[in-house]
C-alpha cells in the first residue's frame, strides 16, 4: 500500500510539503505542487479518507462544492441543498473555488474530510473522475451526467427545455433565431447542441454572424449586443439565450438603440430567475427546477452516505418548463 511517505521520497520533498499539497495550505510553489501531484498520480496514491474523517471530526458532514454563490441560481440551489440537510441532521459547508485549477479543487474536496461531497464546479475537468472514485467518498454531482457505484448525478434537463424554446419561436414565424453563449459549460455545451439540434430539424440555418457570446453575464451581453447593433446590418427575429441575465443584457442594448422587444425582435431566456417577471417587458424563459435540483442532489447524497436503496449510483435528470411572459410575440408578416 502507497504511503505519504512514499510519495514524498519519490518527489524528493518533505512529508509535511506532500500534506500542505494534498491540503491546499502552506506556501507551496506551483513547480512543486505539479511535481508532487504528478508521484500522487503515478503512484496512484489514495489518502486514508477515514482518517481525515477523525481528524477533522467531520462526520454528518456533507460539502457543496461550486464555482460561485453569487446570483439568484446559487442562492436557490443552496438554501435547498441546506434545508434538506438540516432535515436529515447533517452540516453543510459549502467550498467556493473561483479561477482554482482541477488540481486545487481536487486537493479542496480531498482535504475537507467531508462525508459526501456535491459538486458543481465547471473548473474540474472530466479526467478527474477515476480520481475522486478513488477518494472512495460518495459523490453527486448537478454540472455533469456521471454514475457509478458511489457516484450520481442529478442534472437540469437543457437538451429539453432549449427544445421546448425553440420550437415556441419558431411557431410564431420566427425564422432567422440568434443565439448568445455562455462560458464552457456542461449547461452551456448542452443547451447550445440542443439549439442547433432543433433548428436543423426545421431546416433553420446557425448563422455565426448571430452566434453572441455573452459568458452569462448581462453587462457582458449588453456589449456583445451593442456591438452587433453598431455594425449595421441585419437583425435576426429573434434571440435565444443561455441564461436570463443574458437576455436582460440583450434587451437593454436593443432597447438603447430604439428597436423594440419583442415588436421587432423576441428574446427568450433561460432560468427563470427571481427578476425574469420583472424586467419590462417579462421574460419568456425556461423555468429550470433549480429548488428540486438542490433537494434532489442532497437528497441523493444522504442515500448513498447511508447506503440506503439501490447499492449503485444513479443518474437523475430534472425536466425545465416554458413560461410563456410578454418578450416574445409573432412574427411581422
Amino acid at each position: 500500500m502507497v504511503t505519504i511517505k512514499d510519495v514524498a521520497r519519490e518527489a524528493g520533498v518533505a512529508i509535511s510539503t506532500v500534506s500542505n499539497v494534498l491540503n491546499n495550505v502552506g506556501n507551496v510553489s506551483q513547480e512543486t505542487c505539479k511535481k508532487v501531484m504528478e508521484v500522487v498520480e503515478r503512484l496512484k496514491y489514495v489518502p486514508n479518507v477515514n482518517a481525515k474523517y477523525l481528524k477533522t471530526n467531520k462526520k454528518n458532514t456533507i460539502g457543496l462544492f461550486v464555482s460561485s454563490v453569487q446570483g439568484d441560481f446559487y442562492r436557490q440551489l443552496v438554501q435547498a441543498v441546506h434545508l434538506q440537510c438540516k432535515i436529515n441532521g447533517y452540516i453543510l459547508n459549502i467550498y467556493v473555488s473561483n479561477e482554482n485549477t482541477s488540481e486545487e479543487i481536487y486537493s479542496m474536496i480531498l482535504s475537507s474530510g467531508v462525508e459526501g461531497a456535491i459538486i458543481m464546479n465547471d473548473g474540474l475537468s472530466d479526467n478527474y473522475l477515476d480520481r475522486l472514485e478513488r477518494l472512495n467518498m460518495p459523490i453527486v454531482f448537478i454540472d455533469r451526467e456521471y454514475k457509478s457505484e458511489k457516484v450520481s448525478s442529478v442534472v437540469i434537463d437543457n437538451a429539453y427545455g432549449v427544445t421546448q424554446a425553440v420550437e415556441y419561436l419558431v411557431k410564431l414565424g420566427h425564422r432567422r433565431i440568434g443565439y448568445f453563449h455562455g462560458v464552457d459549460n456542461f449547461d452551456e455545451k448542452a443547451r447550445f447542441n440542443a439549439f442547433k439540434d432543433t433548428l436543423k430539424r426545421f431546416a433553420l440555418p446557425v448563422e455565426e454572424k448571430f452566434m453572441l457570446n455573452g459568458y452569462f453575464e448581462e453587462a457582458v451581453a449588453y456589449s456583445e449586443m451593442y456591438k452587433l447593433l453598431m455594425r449595421g446590418g441585419e437583425l435576426p427575429d429573434a434571440f435565444f439565450c443561455a441564461n436570463d441575465e443574458m437576455a436582460q443584457g440583450s434587451i437593454r442594448a436593443l432597447n438603447a438603440m430604439g428597436i423594440r422587444v419583442p415588436d421587432q425582435i423576441s428574446v427568450v431566456g433561460f432560468d427563470d430567475s427571481i427578476l425574469a417577471p420583472l424586467y419590462r417587458p417579462a421574460l419568456t424563459t425556461v423555468h429550470a427546477p433549480v429548488v428540486e435540483l438542490g433537494s434532489r442532489s442532497a437528497t441523493e447524497i444522504i442515500r448513498l452516505v447511508r447506503r440506503e436503496g439501490e447499492d449503485f449510483g444513479t443518474c437523475q435528470k430534472l425536466q425545465p418548463t416554458l413560461v410563456l411572459r410578454e418578450s416574445c410575440k409573432l412574427a411581422a408578416e
